[in-house]
């Protein structure tokens, strides 16, 4: 060690930097480049062990300096690194996206100084806090020399490299369609020991001597007696394809720079399979679904007194995220054992799948590294007695991701199934009825403004002072396009606390859905307190856009002018309804949504009309009308979800669409007007916002604010666009001029709307990056960013060139010096 090292050591034990946690020729996985090769540094300090990305400090470097080369360290996760030659050293700060920059320089002789002037911020405890994400948030960000952008960085580069891993290697022992080649226990509780056994070997652990010689049966056994876990024999054939296995995970990445709890995530990720799941309703939690909810229960706020207990554990994916957020909380200057007895005794969970519980029992084995068993995972049926309320007292924090079914009609007789038919509405009144300290759920989108769900939502509102719903869209679960929310509800009211509750409403879009998946981004949020009424409303969602639906709460409304009705539903196969041949019984009509624009219907086919072939009624309506069709299914996951024509013909419609008929003295004209009403940005944004699922209601369609009063030129500019959409073939400025028209026809609907400019272009871009319905191409609506102080009709109708320039000096002369003079001396 030279004399520079050396003094760094000394200085940083005077931080409080045990000497466990300062490793000489620290060697790592560099996740961040490509091939994942193993990088070292001359000495790593951490706050507490084991060491990880995660709780790296510092890190040294030696023979020279710079920026550019220091950047190759940045995996190590470690927020500064000493670059050192000779007597001179120098503190390099390491960036997530950028290279490292030097924040001090200094010699053997001053590095007592250095440390000594930044003893607060450089302390393991002061480190640990900065870089722990998922405990306290850093309100007044005092520690600007940690890049959070990198931890998130690593964390998701390392989730890459792990579950490639696990797939290449098991690769080689499943068939094509995934089916392991042999008894799937037997593979899971392999791989198990397999990374067990990587992990202990890469991190020097002193019982990897067990299984020096890497055979199968070396680790199987070095593994079970570790752990004290049943030992397992496999058949010379398994054990064949086994060593292959084993090969693949002991040539792979370095793990001893890795957070055991990301290698507990992948782990379930990789085996819990889509049987599992379909026969018992479970959902995989994707890792940042779990660890956005433990993150905003807070439980490091108490951590001496929480509980954890999640229901319908599955492989344990809200347990290991728990785990993570109480560890980090935990004093630094406990050992492994400590926190182990700690964590053991407060996290517990029941499932029904014995091949799931066992999965989480070896997830969180997994993530507690270096510590043995004795988690409380126990197989049990929640709905068969009352043991679900029993596991709960008011300390705990129910942390769970439920079957989003209803209950079959043999388990209607379930204890639990009194309180509803919906499995997830059930579960859940009967944990509150136990009256948690906080529950974050995983629940079906529809949760957020369904009525079925609102008595509990209003069993919510009057137990807690703090929840929040996050909006999940349709492609976040690995097994399922379910689109899902996120509730988390914690802080129970008492009897001394004013009837007030402060909600948050998050969303996560589709366009970010990957950076929520990989660094849990969430798009926006929106928050209000409010007192809480004596009968509780269960409103606990604040829209999208709520100040303007709050501007245009006292507007008329779409039901008041249009008829809505679904419509036609056949009692046999939806395919046999149609046809594109004239037949005894059928009439022109439209089936299917797929091509039906705004402004233009698709080309109709022949319906069967037949009273004995129909559902319901909807044959009897008046198809044969004047009317507006309108999909009654959403055309896009985007904010353009909405396109209604104008139909003169009589076409009949299938339930996939919406027949709305005029109301007394609505004239044609009119009936144009609302037509463009229906396919602008407030109608659209409103269909987007109060719907959770793919079909819409027809309450909220009529509940659609219309203005005041509908200008005459809407509905001929409405008229002359749809008339220059019907002249094909369209050409590059054809489709130039429809973008134009179109343009104004929102310019003008949006007028007469008058909204302040701040929320029309609040609405307007609501839309950005969406694909708009129509038959032409749609780049936005255009001049918006030079003119940003001007509605879209003034931008359109050239108001933005009168007031570009100095036009302010012309406006306001300035006043005369005697007049700016006086005022002045009165101002002060």
């Amino acid at each position: 060690m030279t004399a520079a090292i050396a003094a760094i050591v000394k200085g940083l034990g005077g931080l409080g930097y045990p000497a466990e946690a300062l490793l000489s020729n620290y060697s790592f996985a560099d996740v961040l480049s490509p091939t994942g090769e193993t990088r070292e540094v001359a000495l790593a300090a951490f706050t507490q062990t084991p060491p990880s990305y995660r709780t790296a400090a510092f890190g040294v470097a030696e023979a020279g300096s710079g920026g550019s080369d220091l950047t190759l360290l940045r995996a190590l996760g470690a927020p500064m690194i000493f670059a050192v030659a000779g007597e001179h050293v120098e503190l390099w700060q390491v960036h997530a996206s950028k290279p490292a920059s030097r924040i001090a320089v200094a010699t053997i002789d001053t590095l007592g100084d250095l440390f000594a002037r930044n003893a607060e911020h450089w302390s393991p405890r002061a480190i640990h806090r900065a870089k722990a994400i998922d405990t306290e948030p850093l309100a007044d960000r005092q520690f600007d020399f940690v890049d959070t952008g990198l931890l998130i960085a690593i964390e998701g580069e390392v989730h890459v490299k792990l579950d490639a891993l696990l797939r290449e290697t098991l690769a080689s022992v499943v068939d094509v369609r995934g089916r392991p080649a042999m008894d799937a226990r037997l593979l899971f509780q392999a791989t198990f020991r397999f990374l067990a056994a990587k992990i202990l070997t890469d991190r020097g652990h002193e019982s990897a001597a067990n299984w020096v010689g890497g055979s199968v049966d070396e680790v199987l056994h070095g593994i079970d007696l570790y752990y004290g876990l049943g030992t397992i024999v496999p058949s010379p054939r398994d054990r064949e394809q086994l060593e292959t296995v084993w090969a693949g995970i002991r040539a792979g990445i370095n793990f001893r720079n890795i957070s055991a709890d990301d290698l507990a995530f992948v782990y379930e990720n990789t085996f819990v399979t889509s049987e599992a799941r379909a026969a018992f309703g479970t959902h995989s939690t994707p890792r940042q679904m779990a660890e956005h909810i433990v993150r905003r229960l807070e439980l490091w706020r108490n951590a001496d007194r929480v509980r954890v207990y999640e229901p319908f554990t599955g492989a344990g994916v809200l347990l290991v995220a728990a785990l993570r957020q109480l560890r980090s909380a935990l004093p630094l200057e406990w050992n492994d054992e400590e926190r182990h007895r700690f964590l053991t005794a407060r996290l517990a969970g029941d499932e029904i799948d014995e091949f799931a519980c066992e999965v989480a029992k070896l997830s969180l084995i997994l993530a507690d590294y270096p510590n043995h068993n004795g988690w409380d995972i126990r197989q049990a049926d929640l709905f068969a007695d009352d043991r679900l309320r029993t596991r709960i007292t008011t300390d705990t924090f129910v942390i769970c991701n439920p079957p989003f079914e209803d209950f079959d009609a043999d388990d209607r007789s379930s204890p639990i199934a009194q309180h509803d038919v919906s499995k997830p509405i059930a579960v859940l009144e009967e944990v509150i009825a136990a009256r948690p300290a906080g529950i974050g759920f995983v629940l079906p989108s529809s949760f957020i403004v369904e009525k079925r769900y609102r008595k509990v939502r209003a069993l919510i509102e009057s137990r807690y002072t703090s929840v929040e719903i996050v909006e999940i869209p349709d492609d976040v679960f690995s097994a399922s396009r379910t689109a899902a929310s996120l509730l988390i509800a914690r802080d129970p009211r008492t009897a001394a606390d004013e009837p007030r509750i402060t909600i948050r409403s998050s969303e996560v879009t589709l366009r970010d859905r990957l950076q929520f998946l990989k660094a849990g981004v969430i798009t926006r949020s929106r928050s209000l307190t409010r007192w809480v009424p004596d009968t509780p409303s269960g409103d606990l969602w604040v829209p999208a856009l709520h100040e303007i639906w709050s501007y245009l709460s006292d507007r008329p409304r779409l039901g008041d002018r249009l008829e809505l009705h679904r419509g036609i539903e056949w009692s046999g196969l939806q395919t046999g309804a149609r046809s594109r041949e004239p037949q005894p019984g059928f009439e022109p009509g439209l089936h299917g949504v797929n091509g039906h624009r705004q402004f233009q219907s698709p080309h109709p086919v022949w319906l069967d009309c037949r009273p004995e072939s129909a559902r319901g009624g909807a044959y009897k309506l008046p198809w044969e009308q004047k009317k507006l069709i309108v999909n009654g299914v959403r055309l896009s996951r985007y904010s353009w979800r909405l396109a209604a024509s104008f139909d003169a013909d009589g076409l009949v419609c299938s339930q996939q669409f919406i027949g709305a008929w005029p109301k007394e003295g609505v004239s044609d004209k009119h009936l144009l007007a609302l037509m463009a009403v229906l396919n602008g940005p407030v109608a659209n944004a409103f269909a987007t916002v109060f719907t959770s699922d793919q079909r819409y209601r027809l309450t909220m369609l009529r509940d659609i604010p219309l203005p005041n009063h509908l200008p005459p030129e809407i509905a001929e500019m409405a008229a002359a666009y749809s008339e220059r959409l019907s002249q094909a073939p369209l050409t590059f400025d054809g489709d130039a001029a429809l973008q134009r028209l179109l343009a104004e026809i929102d310019g003008a609907v949006l007028e007469s709307y008058a909204l302040p400019v701040r929320l029309e272009r609040e609405l307007l871009r609501f839309f950005e990056g969406a694909r708009r319905p129509v038959a032409h191409a749609w780049e936005g609506w255009p001049g918006l960013e030079a003119a940003p102080g001007l509605s879209l009709a003034e931008t359109l109708d050239g108001s933005g060139e009168r007031f570009s320039g100095n036009w302010v000096r012309s406006v306001f002369e300035p006043l005369p010096q005697s007049e700016a003079d006086v005022l002045r001396a009165y101002i002060g």
